[in-house]
């Protein structure tokens, strides 16, 4: 379900990822604890047999990846690449993740290699975490004389309980909620709930058969084609349902029966970490040089390349000689020397060929080298200069704000106007905003505070910036580089910033910057490349330095900086009203 996720086919396959949880933690739990309990738990052997498990695999496609994205990644894609391959080999990509993923669901993911690892992640922080609680609660047991595993599962059901809140807590970042261990430990403590009462009481939970329909009812949840339910409550539902699957007495259910006895179904069961570590890095690569969109048949041929690959890989690594050949230290060895290769990519910013369209020699690459641009107007967070004449402009929001304010520098603007900046605006900043002459907004009109209606100069004037896109990754742009007709290509815009523009156009009306429409090629195409051949985009969202420069040559801005200059008379009237 995951696999046809990824490929666009089951929406909400994704859950699957939560299902791996509550099983985890199914399967792993009860017997940590009863070998803590009986005294034969070693911490340093159970976290190396996780690591002889996990990491063969990640090693393997991490170095495939490596070797891939040499052949044609474009810079900043092969540096987050390069990145996530040392985040992989040390399971922290779900840290990684969480610091540099707005979204699991922004479509630049799709192109991500290692993306799908931040599950591994947290799968092994629970291994390193579950042993300390559990023998940390055999200590005091011992202590106190209370009986150890009932002690353990209370444990567990608070901590869940807590983690739950943090998941619901409405504070908690997106990211946060979906890559870090605190926010997912109630999904692996359910299973291991479930799992310790079944040991407990040496049979099931619930001697009926009803498992079965519990299972057809989760396969309908994850199969579903609308969306009736808020994501965070089908979440709550699939943990539930996968929960409860357990406790049934399932020996007797017909449906589980049928499916048990189905070679098929097994043959997936036994080799799905192999499944879900190959499936990303072969989608990505492929929608990366090839295609966007596949058709029924190439994406039939995919779906049947990914399960050869992972039979491979279960039954030549896995199971193979492979596992018992990569003792400790070559093991050690061999992780040490593909993460250092990726550290080496990743602090040359990922660039291992010169690339004309982006301005970028090999003998001038640093790290993050493709942020600075967009990152240096963080500098202009600052006061208005006293009054001098010029046009006061305060940009506020992200970095498609950042992005204009790169394009007002680089225009015929640049020297009649004093450039503020701020991410997020506040009271703090209402001096700024009563000193505005133009505000520039990205976002919908009604995302701005009411407070700012008030405060706002009489002749100051609120614009909204719009967004823009650039297709879904420069990768199927790239690969054309040998073509004659490489500089004329065009790509469609993801509907979802169509759709978007359309909305922010509406709500601000005749004072809406259309981004989209500056670069437009028709049909809902746009250029990727300015009149000199320099990409206009690194990654499909922001400007390179030569994109800015193309969309201040045409931007009418005599359309939206309507007054050259202050006014005496709206200065004094300023001044006033910070008094």
């Amino acid at each position: 379900m995951v696999i046809l996720y990824h490929m666009k086919v089951l929406r909400y396959g994704y859950l699957g990822v939560d299902i791996f949880f509550v099983i985890s933690g199914f399967l792993s739990v009860p017997g940590i604890v009863g070998a803590v309990g009986d005294g034969s738990f070693r911490y340093s052997s159970f976290i190396w047999h996780k690591v002889q498990r996990l990491l063969p695999l990640l090693l393997l496609v991490s170095a495939f990846s490596l070797l891939a994205g040499y052949a044609g990644m474009l810079p900043d894609d092969y540096e987050n690449l390069a990145e996530s391959v040392v985040a992989t080999l040390s399971f922290s990509n779900n840290i990684l993740a969480d610091i540099t993923t707005r979204s699991y669901w922004d479509v630049s993911n799709d192109y991500k290699p290692l993306i799908h690892t931040w599950y591994v992640g947290v799968l092994f922080e629970f291994y390193l975490l579950l042993p300390l609680v559990v023998m940390a609660v055999k200590k005091v047991t011992g202590k106190f004389r209370l009986r150890f595993e009932k002690t353990v599962a209370v444990t567990l059901a608070l901590l869940a309980v807590l983690s739950l809140f943090l998941y619901l807590l409405p504070g908690i970042k997106s990211s946060d909620r979906f890559f870090l261990l605190h926010c997912r430990f109630f999904e692996l403590a359910a299973g291991a709930l479930a799992g310790m009462r079944i040991v407990s009481r040496r049979a099931a939970v619930f001697r009926g058969s009803s498992g079965g329909v519990v299972f057809l009812l989760l396969v309908s949840v994850l199969c579903q084609c609308w969306r009736p339910l808020p994501l965070n409550v089908l979440l709550l539902l699939v943990v539930a349902l996968t929960t409860l699957c357990f406790l049934f007495d399932n020996k007797r259910s017909r449906v589980f029966s049928v499916h048990a006895a189905a070679k098929v179904p097994a043959a997936f069961g036994v080799m799905s970490y192999s499944l879900y570590v190959c499936h990303q890095p072969l989608l990505a690569f492929l929608g990366y040089f090839r295609f966007y969109d596949p058709s029924l048949l190439s994406g039939t041929l995919t779906l049947l390349l990914i399960i050869f690959v992972s039979c491979a890989s279960y039954y030549f690594i896995e199971r193979g000689r492979l596992t018992s050949i990569l003792r400790k230290p070559v093991l050690i060895t061999a992780t040490l020397i593909v993460a250092g290769a990726a550290a080496a990519i990743a602090m040359h910013g990922g660039v291992v060929r010169d690339v004309p369209e982006l301005d970028i020699r090999m003998d001038d690459a640093h790290v993050k080298m493709h942020a600075e641009y967009v990152d240096r107007i963080y500098s202009y967070d600052k006061d208005f200069p006293a009054a001098n004449g010029w046009i006061n402009v305060l940009a506020v929001g992200n970095s498609f704000t950042r992005d204009w304010c790169n394009v007002l520098l680089e225009s015929v603007m640049a020297d009649s106007i004093n450039l503020s900046y701020v991410e997020f605006l506040d009271t703090a900043d209402m001096r700024r905003v009563r000193q505005a002459d133009y505000i520039f907004f990205y976002g919908y009109r009604r995302g701005l505070p009411r407070w700012l209606w008030d405060d706002i100069a009489p002749q100051a004037e609120v614009w909204g910036i719009g967004t823009k896109n650039f297709g879904k990754s420069n990768g199927r742009i790239y690969r054309n580089r040998h073509r004659a007709d490489y500089y004329s290509q065009t790509v469609r815009v993801v509907e979802d910033y169509l759709e978007e523009n359309r909305r922010m156009a509406a709500e601000w009306k005749d004072r809406y910057i259309d981004m989209i429409a500056v670069v437009s090629a028709g049909d809902n195409e746009v250029r990727v490349f300015t009149d000199d051949r320099k990409f206009i985009s690194q990654d499909t969202k922001h400007l390179t330095r030569s994109g800015a420069r193309f969309y201040a040559a045409h931007i009418e801005f005599n359309r939206i900086f309507k007054r050259k200059r202050r006014t005496a008379d709206n200065v004094g009237n300023c001044s006033q009203m910070e008094k």
